[in-house]
C-alpha cells in the first residue's frame, strides 16, 4: 500500500490511528508533479534536523497533511537520518480548523529525551506548516496539553519559534546555552563580563537567541558579583536583526535610570552583549518604535552602536 492509499484510507476514517510505521517506507511519489514541502526529520545521534524535500500528492488541506504525518512516521531512505516520529509513538488523531493543525500524540511521547523531544516537536511544527494553508500547529498527549520543563502548556506553535539562522539558539543545540552578558559593576561606571549558562529547555528553544540575551539583561544578575544596568520593569516590544544590525524596541520605561548606572554601561552593557552573537555586529534601540530624540539626554536614539569594551573591567 502507498502513500496516497494509506493517505485516502486515514482521511476517510478521520480518528484512525495515523501514523502507518510498520510499512517501512513512504512509497513512491511523483517527483515530476504535486505540492512540495520540506520534512524535517532527526539524524541518527538525535542532535539535529535535517530537511528533505518531499511532494504531496493530495488533492486537499487535509489529504496533504495526512500525508506529511505518514512521512513523519517513515523511516527515509536517507541512512543517516531516522524517522521523526519514534515506532513506539502513535499518533492517534488529528483535525485542522482553518488554518491550525491538532495533532494528538500517544503516551510514549512523554518518554523522549528534552532535547530529542524539543527536536521532535520543532520538526512535527515545521513539516506540517510547510502545507499551503497551515500557518500553526498544537500538540497534545491523548488529547491533553503538551507541556513544557516548567509545567506551562506549550501552547499553539509557528515554524519561526524554531530559529535555525545564524546567531540564534538552534533547535539542535545542546543541552545548555551559555550566553556572554555585561553588566555593572558597583560604581555603575564600568561593565563586568558574566557567563550564564541556560538550560536548554521548552522555554530556551522556542526565544531567538538575541531576545533571550536583552530578557536576561532586563532580569539582571544573579549574584554580588556585578549589578543591573536596565530597569526591571522595561518591556521587550520587539527585536529584529538585518544585515548584521540588531534592533531593539523598548517601551518607555527603558529611559528611567537604576540606581547609580551611567548611560554608558547602560546602552552598552546592551551593544556588547549582542554583539556576542555571531550574526550581530551594531545595534540600534528604540523607544515605543522611534528612533528620534536621546537616550537621557546623551546618545540619539537614531546611533547604531557598535562594540564598546573600553568599559569593561
Amino acid at each position: 500500500m502507498g502513500v496516497k492509499s494509506i493517505m485516502r484510507y486515514m482521511v476517510f476514517t478521520f480518528a484512525a490511528v495515523l501514523c502507518i510505521v510498520a510499512l517501512g517506507a513512504c512509497g513512491a511519489e511523483n517527483k515530476n508533479g504535486g505540492t512540495p514541502v520540506e520534512i524535517s526529520y532527526l539524524n541518527n545521534d538525535e542532535t539535529k534536523l535535517v530537511k528533505e524535500t518531499h511532494y504531496l500528492q493530495g488533492a486537499d488541506v487535509k489529504e496533504m497533511i495526512v500525508e506529511v504525518l505518514t512521512l513523519l512516521c517513515c523511516v527515509p531512505e536517507n541512512k543517516e537520518l531516522k524517522a521523526t516520529i519514534a515506532s513506539n509513538i502513535n499518533v492517534v488523531s488529528y483535525s485542522f480548523d482553518g488554518e491550525q493543525v491538532t495533532v494528538s500524540l500517544g503516551e510514549k511521547y512523554r518518554d523522549l529525551s528534552r532535547t530529542t523531544e524539543v527536536l521532535t516537536r520543532a520538526a512535527i511544527v515545521r513539516s506540517l506548516t510547510s502545507v499551503p494553508e497551515v500557518n500553526c500547529v498544537l500538540l497534545t498527549i491523548n488529547g491533553e496539553p503538551l507541556m513544557d520543563g516548567s509545567g506551562t502548556p506549550v501552547g499553539v506553535m509557528t515554524a519561526d519559534m524554531f530559529v535555525d539562522s545564524a546567531g540564534t539558539r538552534q533547535v539542535e543545540a545542546a543541552s545548555k546555552v551559555t550566553l556572554k552578558l555585561y553588566f555593572a559593576n558597583e560604581d555603575g561606571d564600568g561593565l563586568v563580563e558574566i557567563n550564564r549558562e541556560l538550560a536548554h529547555d521548552a522555554d530556551v528553544s522556542n526565544v531567538p537567541m538575541e531576545r533571550l540575551v536583552i530578557e536576561q539583561l532586563i532580569s539582571g544578575p544573579v549574584n554580588d558579583e556585578s549589578y543591573p544596568t536596565v530597569n526591571p520593569d522595561t518591556k521587550i516590544l520587539g527585536v529584529t536583526v538585518r544585515d548584521g544590525v540588531c534592533h531593539v524596541d523598548f517601551d518607555g520605561t527603558f529611559m528611567t535610570p537604576i540606581n547609580n548606572v551611567s548611560s554608558d554601561v547602560t546602552i552598552y552593557s546592551i551593544v556588547n552583549s549582542l554583539a556576542e552573537l555571531s550574526n550581530i555586529n551594531k545595534v540600534q534601540i528604540s523607544i515605543d518604535g522611534s528612533t528620534s530624540g536621546k537616550f537621557r539626554d546623551k546618545y540619539d536614539l537614531s546611533t547604531v552602536f557598535e562594540r564598546n569594551l573600553e568599559l569593561v573591567e
